[in-house]
């Protein structure tokens, strides 16, 4: 597992890949208005009122401190060049999405978990992900985050921050936010501060996470994230 000081070392390999991008510098960030999730349908018509959190699976860099560590759910915050949700999934075909000041609302504390990268096999494609964490004050994940995991300034962060009335994520990856606490979608639903989205269009098995599966899993000897690489060639000599 990596240390605190592991993860400030992979949250500045995410700084730097960023300050990097192909985008200037004014055009980095696009307004977020929702946080979204999608799962089968299946999903949405058997969890009822609540959407319970579950443990963290080995996805993304496999020695991420919150992995079986913290309970929580995956949104994703980045949008299309229209400034809306991206209109395709490889998770499922149904969509919650959650106004994401609602969202920072119930759990205002932000950390940052992770900066991985995955392969699409078919074209070569590389992307880039950061994981974001965020909790509810002085929660049992709270107390486990502010011991593990660098704590990000929720008004001036290089991934996921507010500004004036709006927040904004980077264009640069792509922005999961792990949100650890039990959701109430009825409810937010009948506030209008969450909706569903049905059918939503889907694609293959890339990014697509199962608990220590396959498929979502960091890749090996990139430039950028497996900063850590050579340590693992250092211990395999010896």
């Amino acid at each position: 597992m990596l240390s605190k000081s592991g993860v400030i070392r992979l949250q500045e390999a995410a700084e730097l890949y960023g300050a990097q991008s192909r985008y200037p510098l004014t055009d980095r960030y696009a307004k977020c208005e929702y946080l979204y999730r999608n799962k089968p349908k299946k999903y949405f018509d058997v969890c009822g009122d609540i959407m319970k959190i579950y443990l963290k699976d080995a996805s993304g860099d496999l020695r991420s401190p919150i992995n079986g560590e913290i309970y929580g759910l995956f949104f994703l915050a980045n949008v299309n060049r229209e400034g809306q949700p991206l209109t395709s999934s490889p998770f499922g075909d149904k969509r919650i999405l959650i106004c994401i000041k609602e969202v920072l609302r119930l759990t205002p504390n932000m950390f940052f978990a992770d900066f991985y990268c995955m392969r699409n096999k078919q074209d070569k494609k590389v992307t880039h992900y950061v994981t974001i964490v965020l909790t509810r004050p002085r929660s049992s994940a709270d107390q486990f985050c502010n011991r593990c995991l660098p704590r990000l300034d929720v008004n001036c962060n290089p991934f996921l921050y507010k500004e004036a009335d709006h927040i904004w994520v980077s264009k640069a990856v792509f922005v999961e936010v792990f949100v650890t606490e039990d959701l109430d979608v009825t409810n937010m639903i009948a506030r209008k501060v969450a909706k569903f989205q049905y059918p939503v269009h889907t694609l293959g098995l890339l990014g697509k996470t199962s608990q220590g599966g396959q498929y979502g899993v960091k890749s090996v000897n990139c430039e950028h994230c497996d900063i850590f690489s050579h340590l693992r060639s250092v211990i395999e000599e010896l």
